[in-house]
């Protein structure tokens, strides 16, 4: 057992059971887990007011609700939905866009635990 190993089962001796549980849990992948980073990505490049985009993701951890967010490349991001991870890790959301809408290049984020995993995706909202 490595020193830094050693450290950290010393410092969770002094927790809680349940905070234990949380930190071995997120500690190492389980088995069947997925260890490659989350991705999302946009089924279509372009979407006009009024459209559908599906956004699909993958690698994040199973069974898990996450926050979806879009937002301007160089704006903030506001809440556009949920979506729940099936046990694979993966989901797919479809996404209305306003037919209020004006043409910019965005980006949509999927974001777990307070956007400590999350996975982005460009797309483009043009207007006819």
């Amino acid at each position: 057992m490595t020193p830094l190993r050693c450290t950290a089962l010393a410092a969770l001796a002094l927790l809680p059971a349940a905070t234990i549980a949380v930190a071995q849990s997120t500690a190492a992948p389980r088995a069947g887990a997925s260890a490659r980073a989350p991705q999302l990505t946009a089924a279509s490049a372009t979407v006009k007011p009024g459209e559908t985009l599906t956004l699909t993701g993958r690698g994040f951890p199973r069974n898990a609700q996450l926050v979806l967010l879009a937002g301007r490349r160089d704006g903030a991001a506001k809440r556009i939905g949920r979506a729940q991870t099936g046990r694979r890790g993966s989901f797919t959301a479809k996404i209305r866009i306003r037919d209020d809408s004006t043409a910019a290049a965005m980006v949509a984020r999927a974001c777990f635990n307070a956007c400590s995993v999350q996975a982005s995706a460009r797309f483009r909202i043009v207007t006819p």
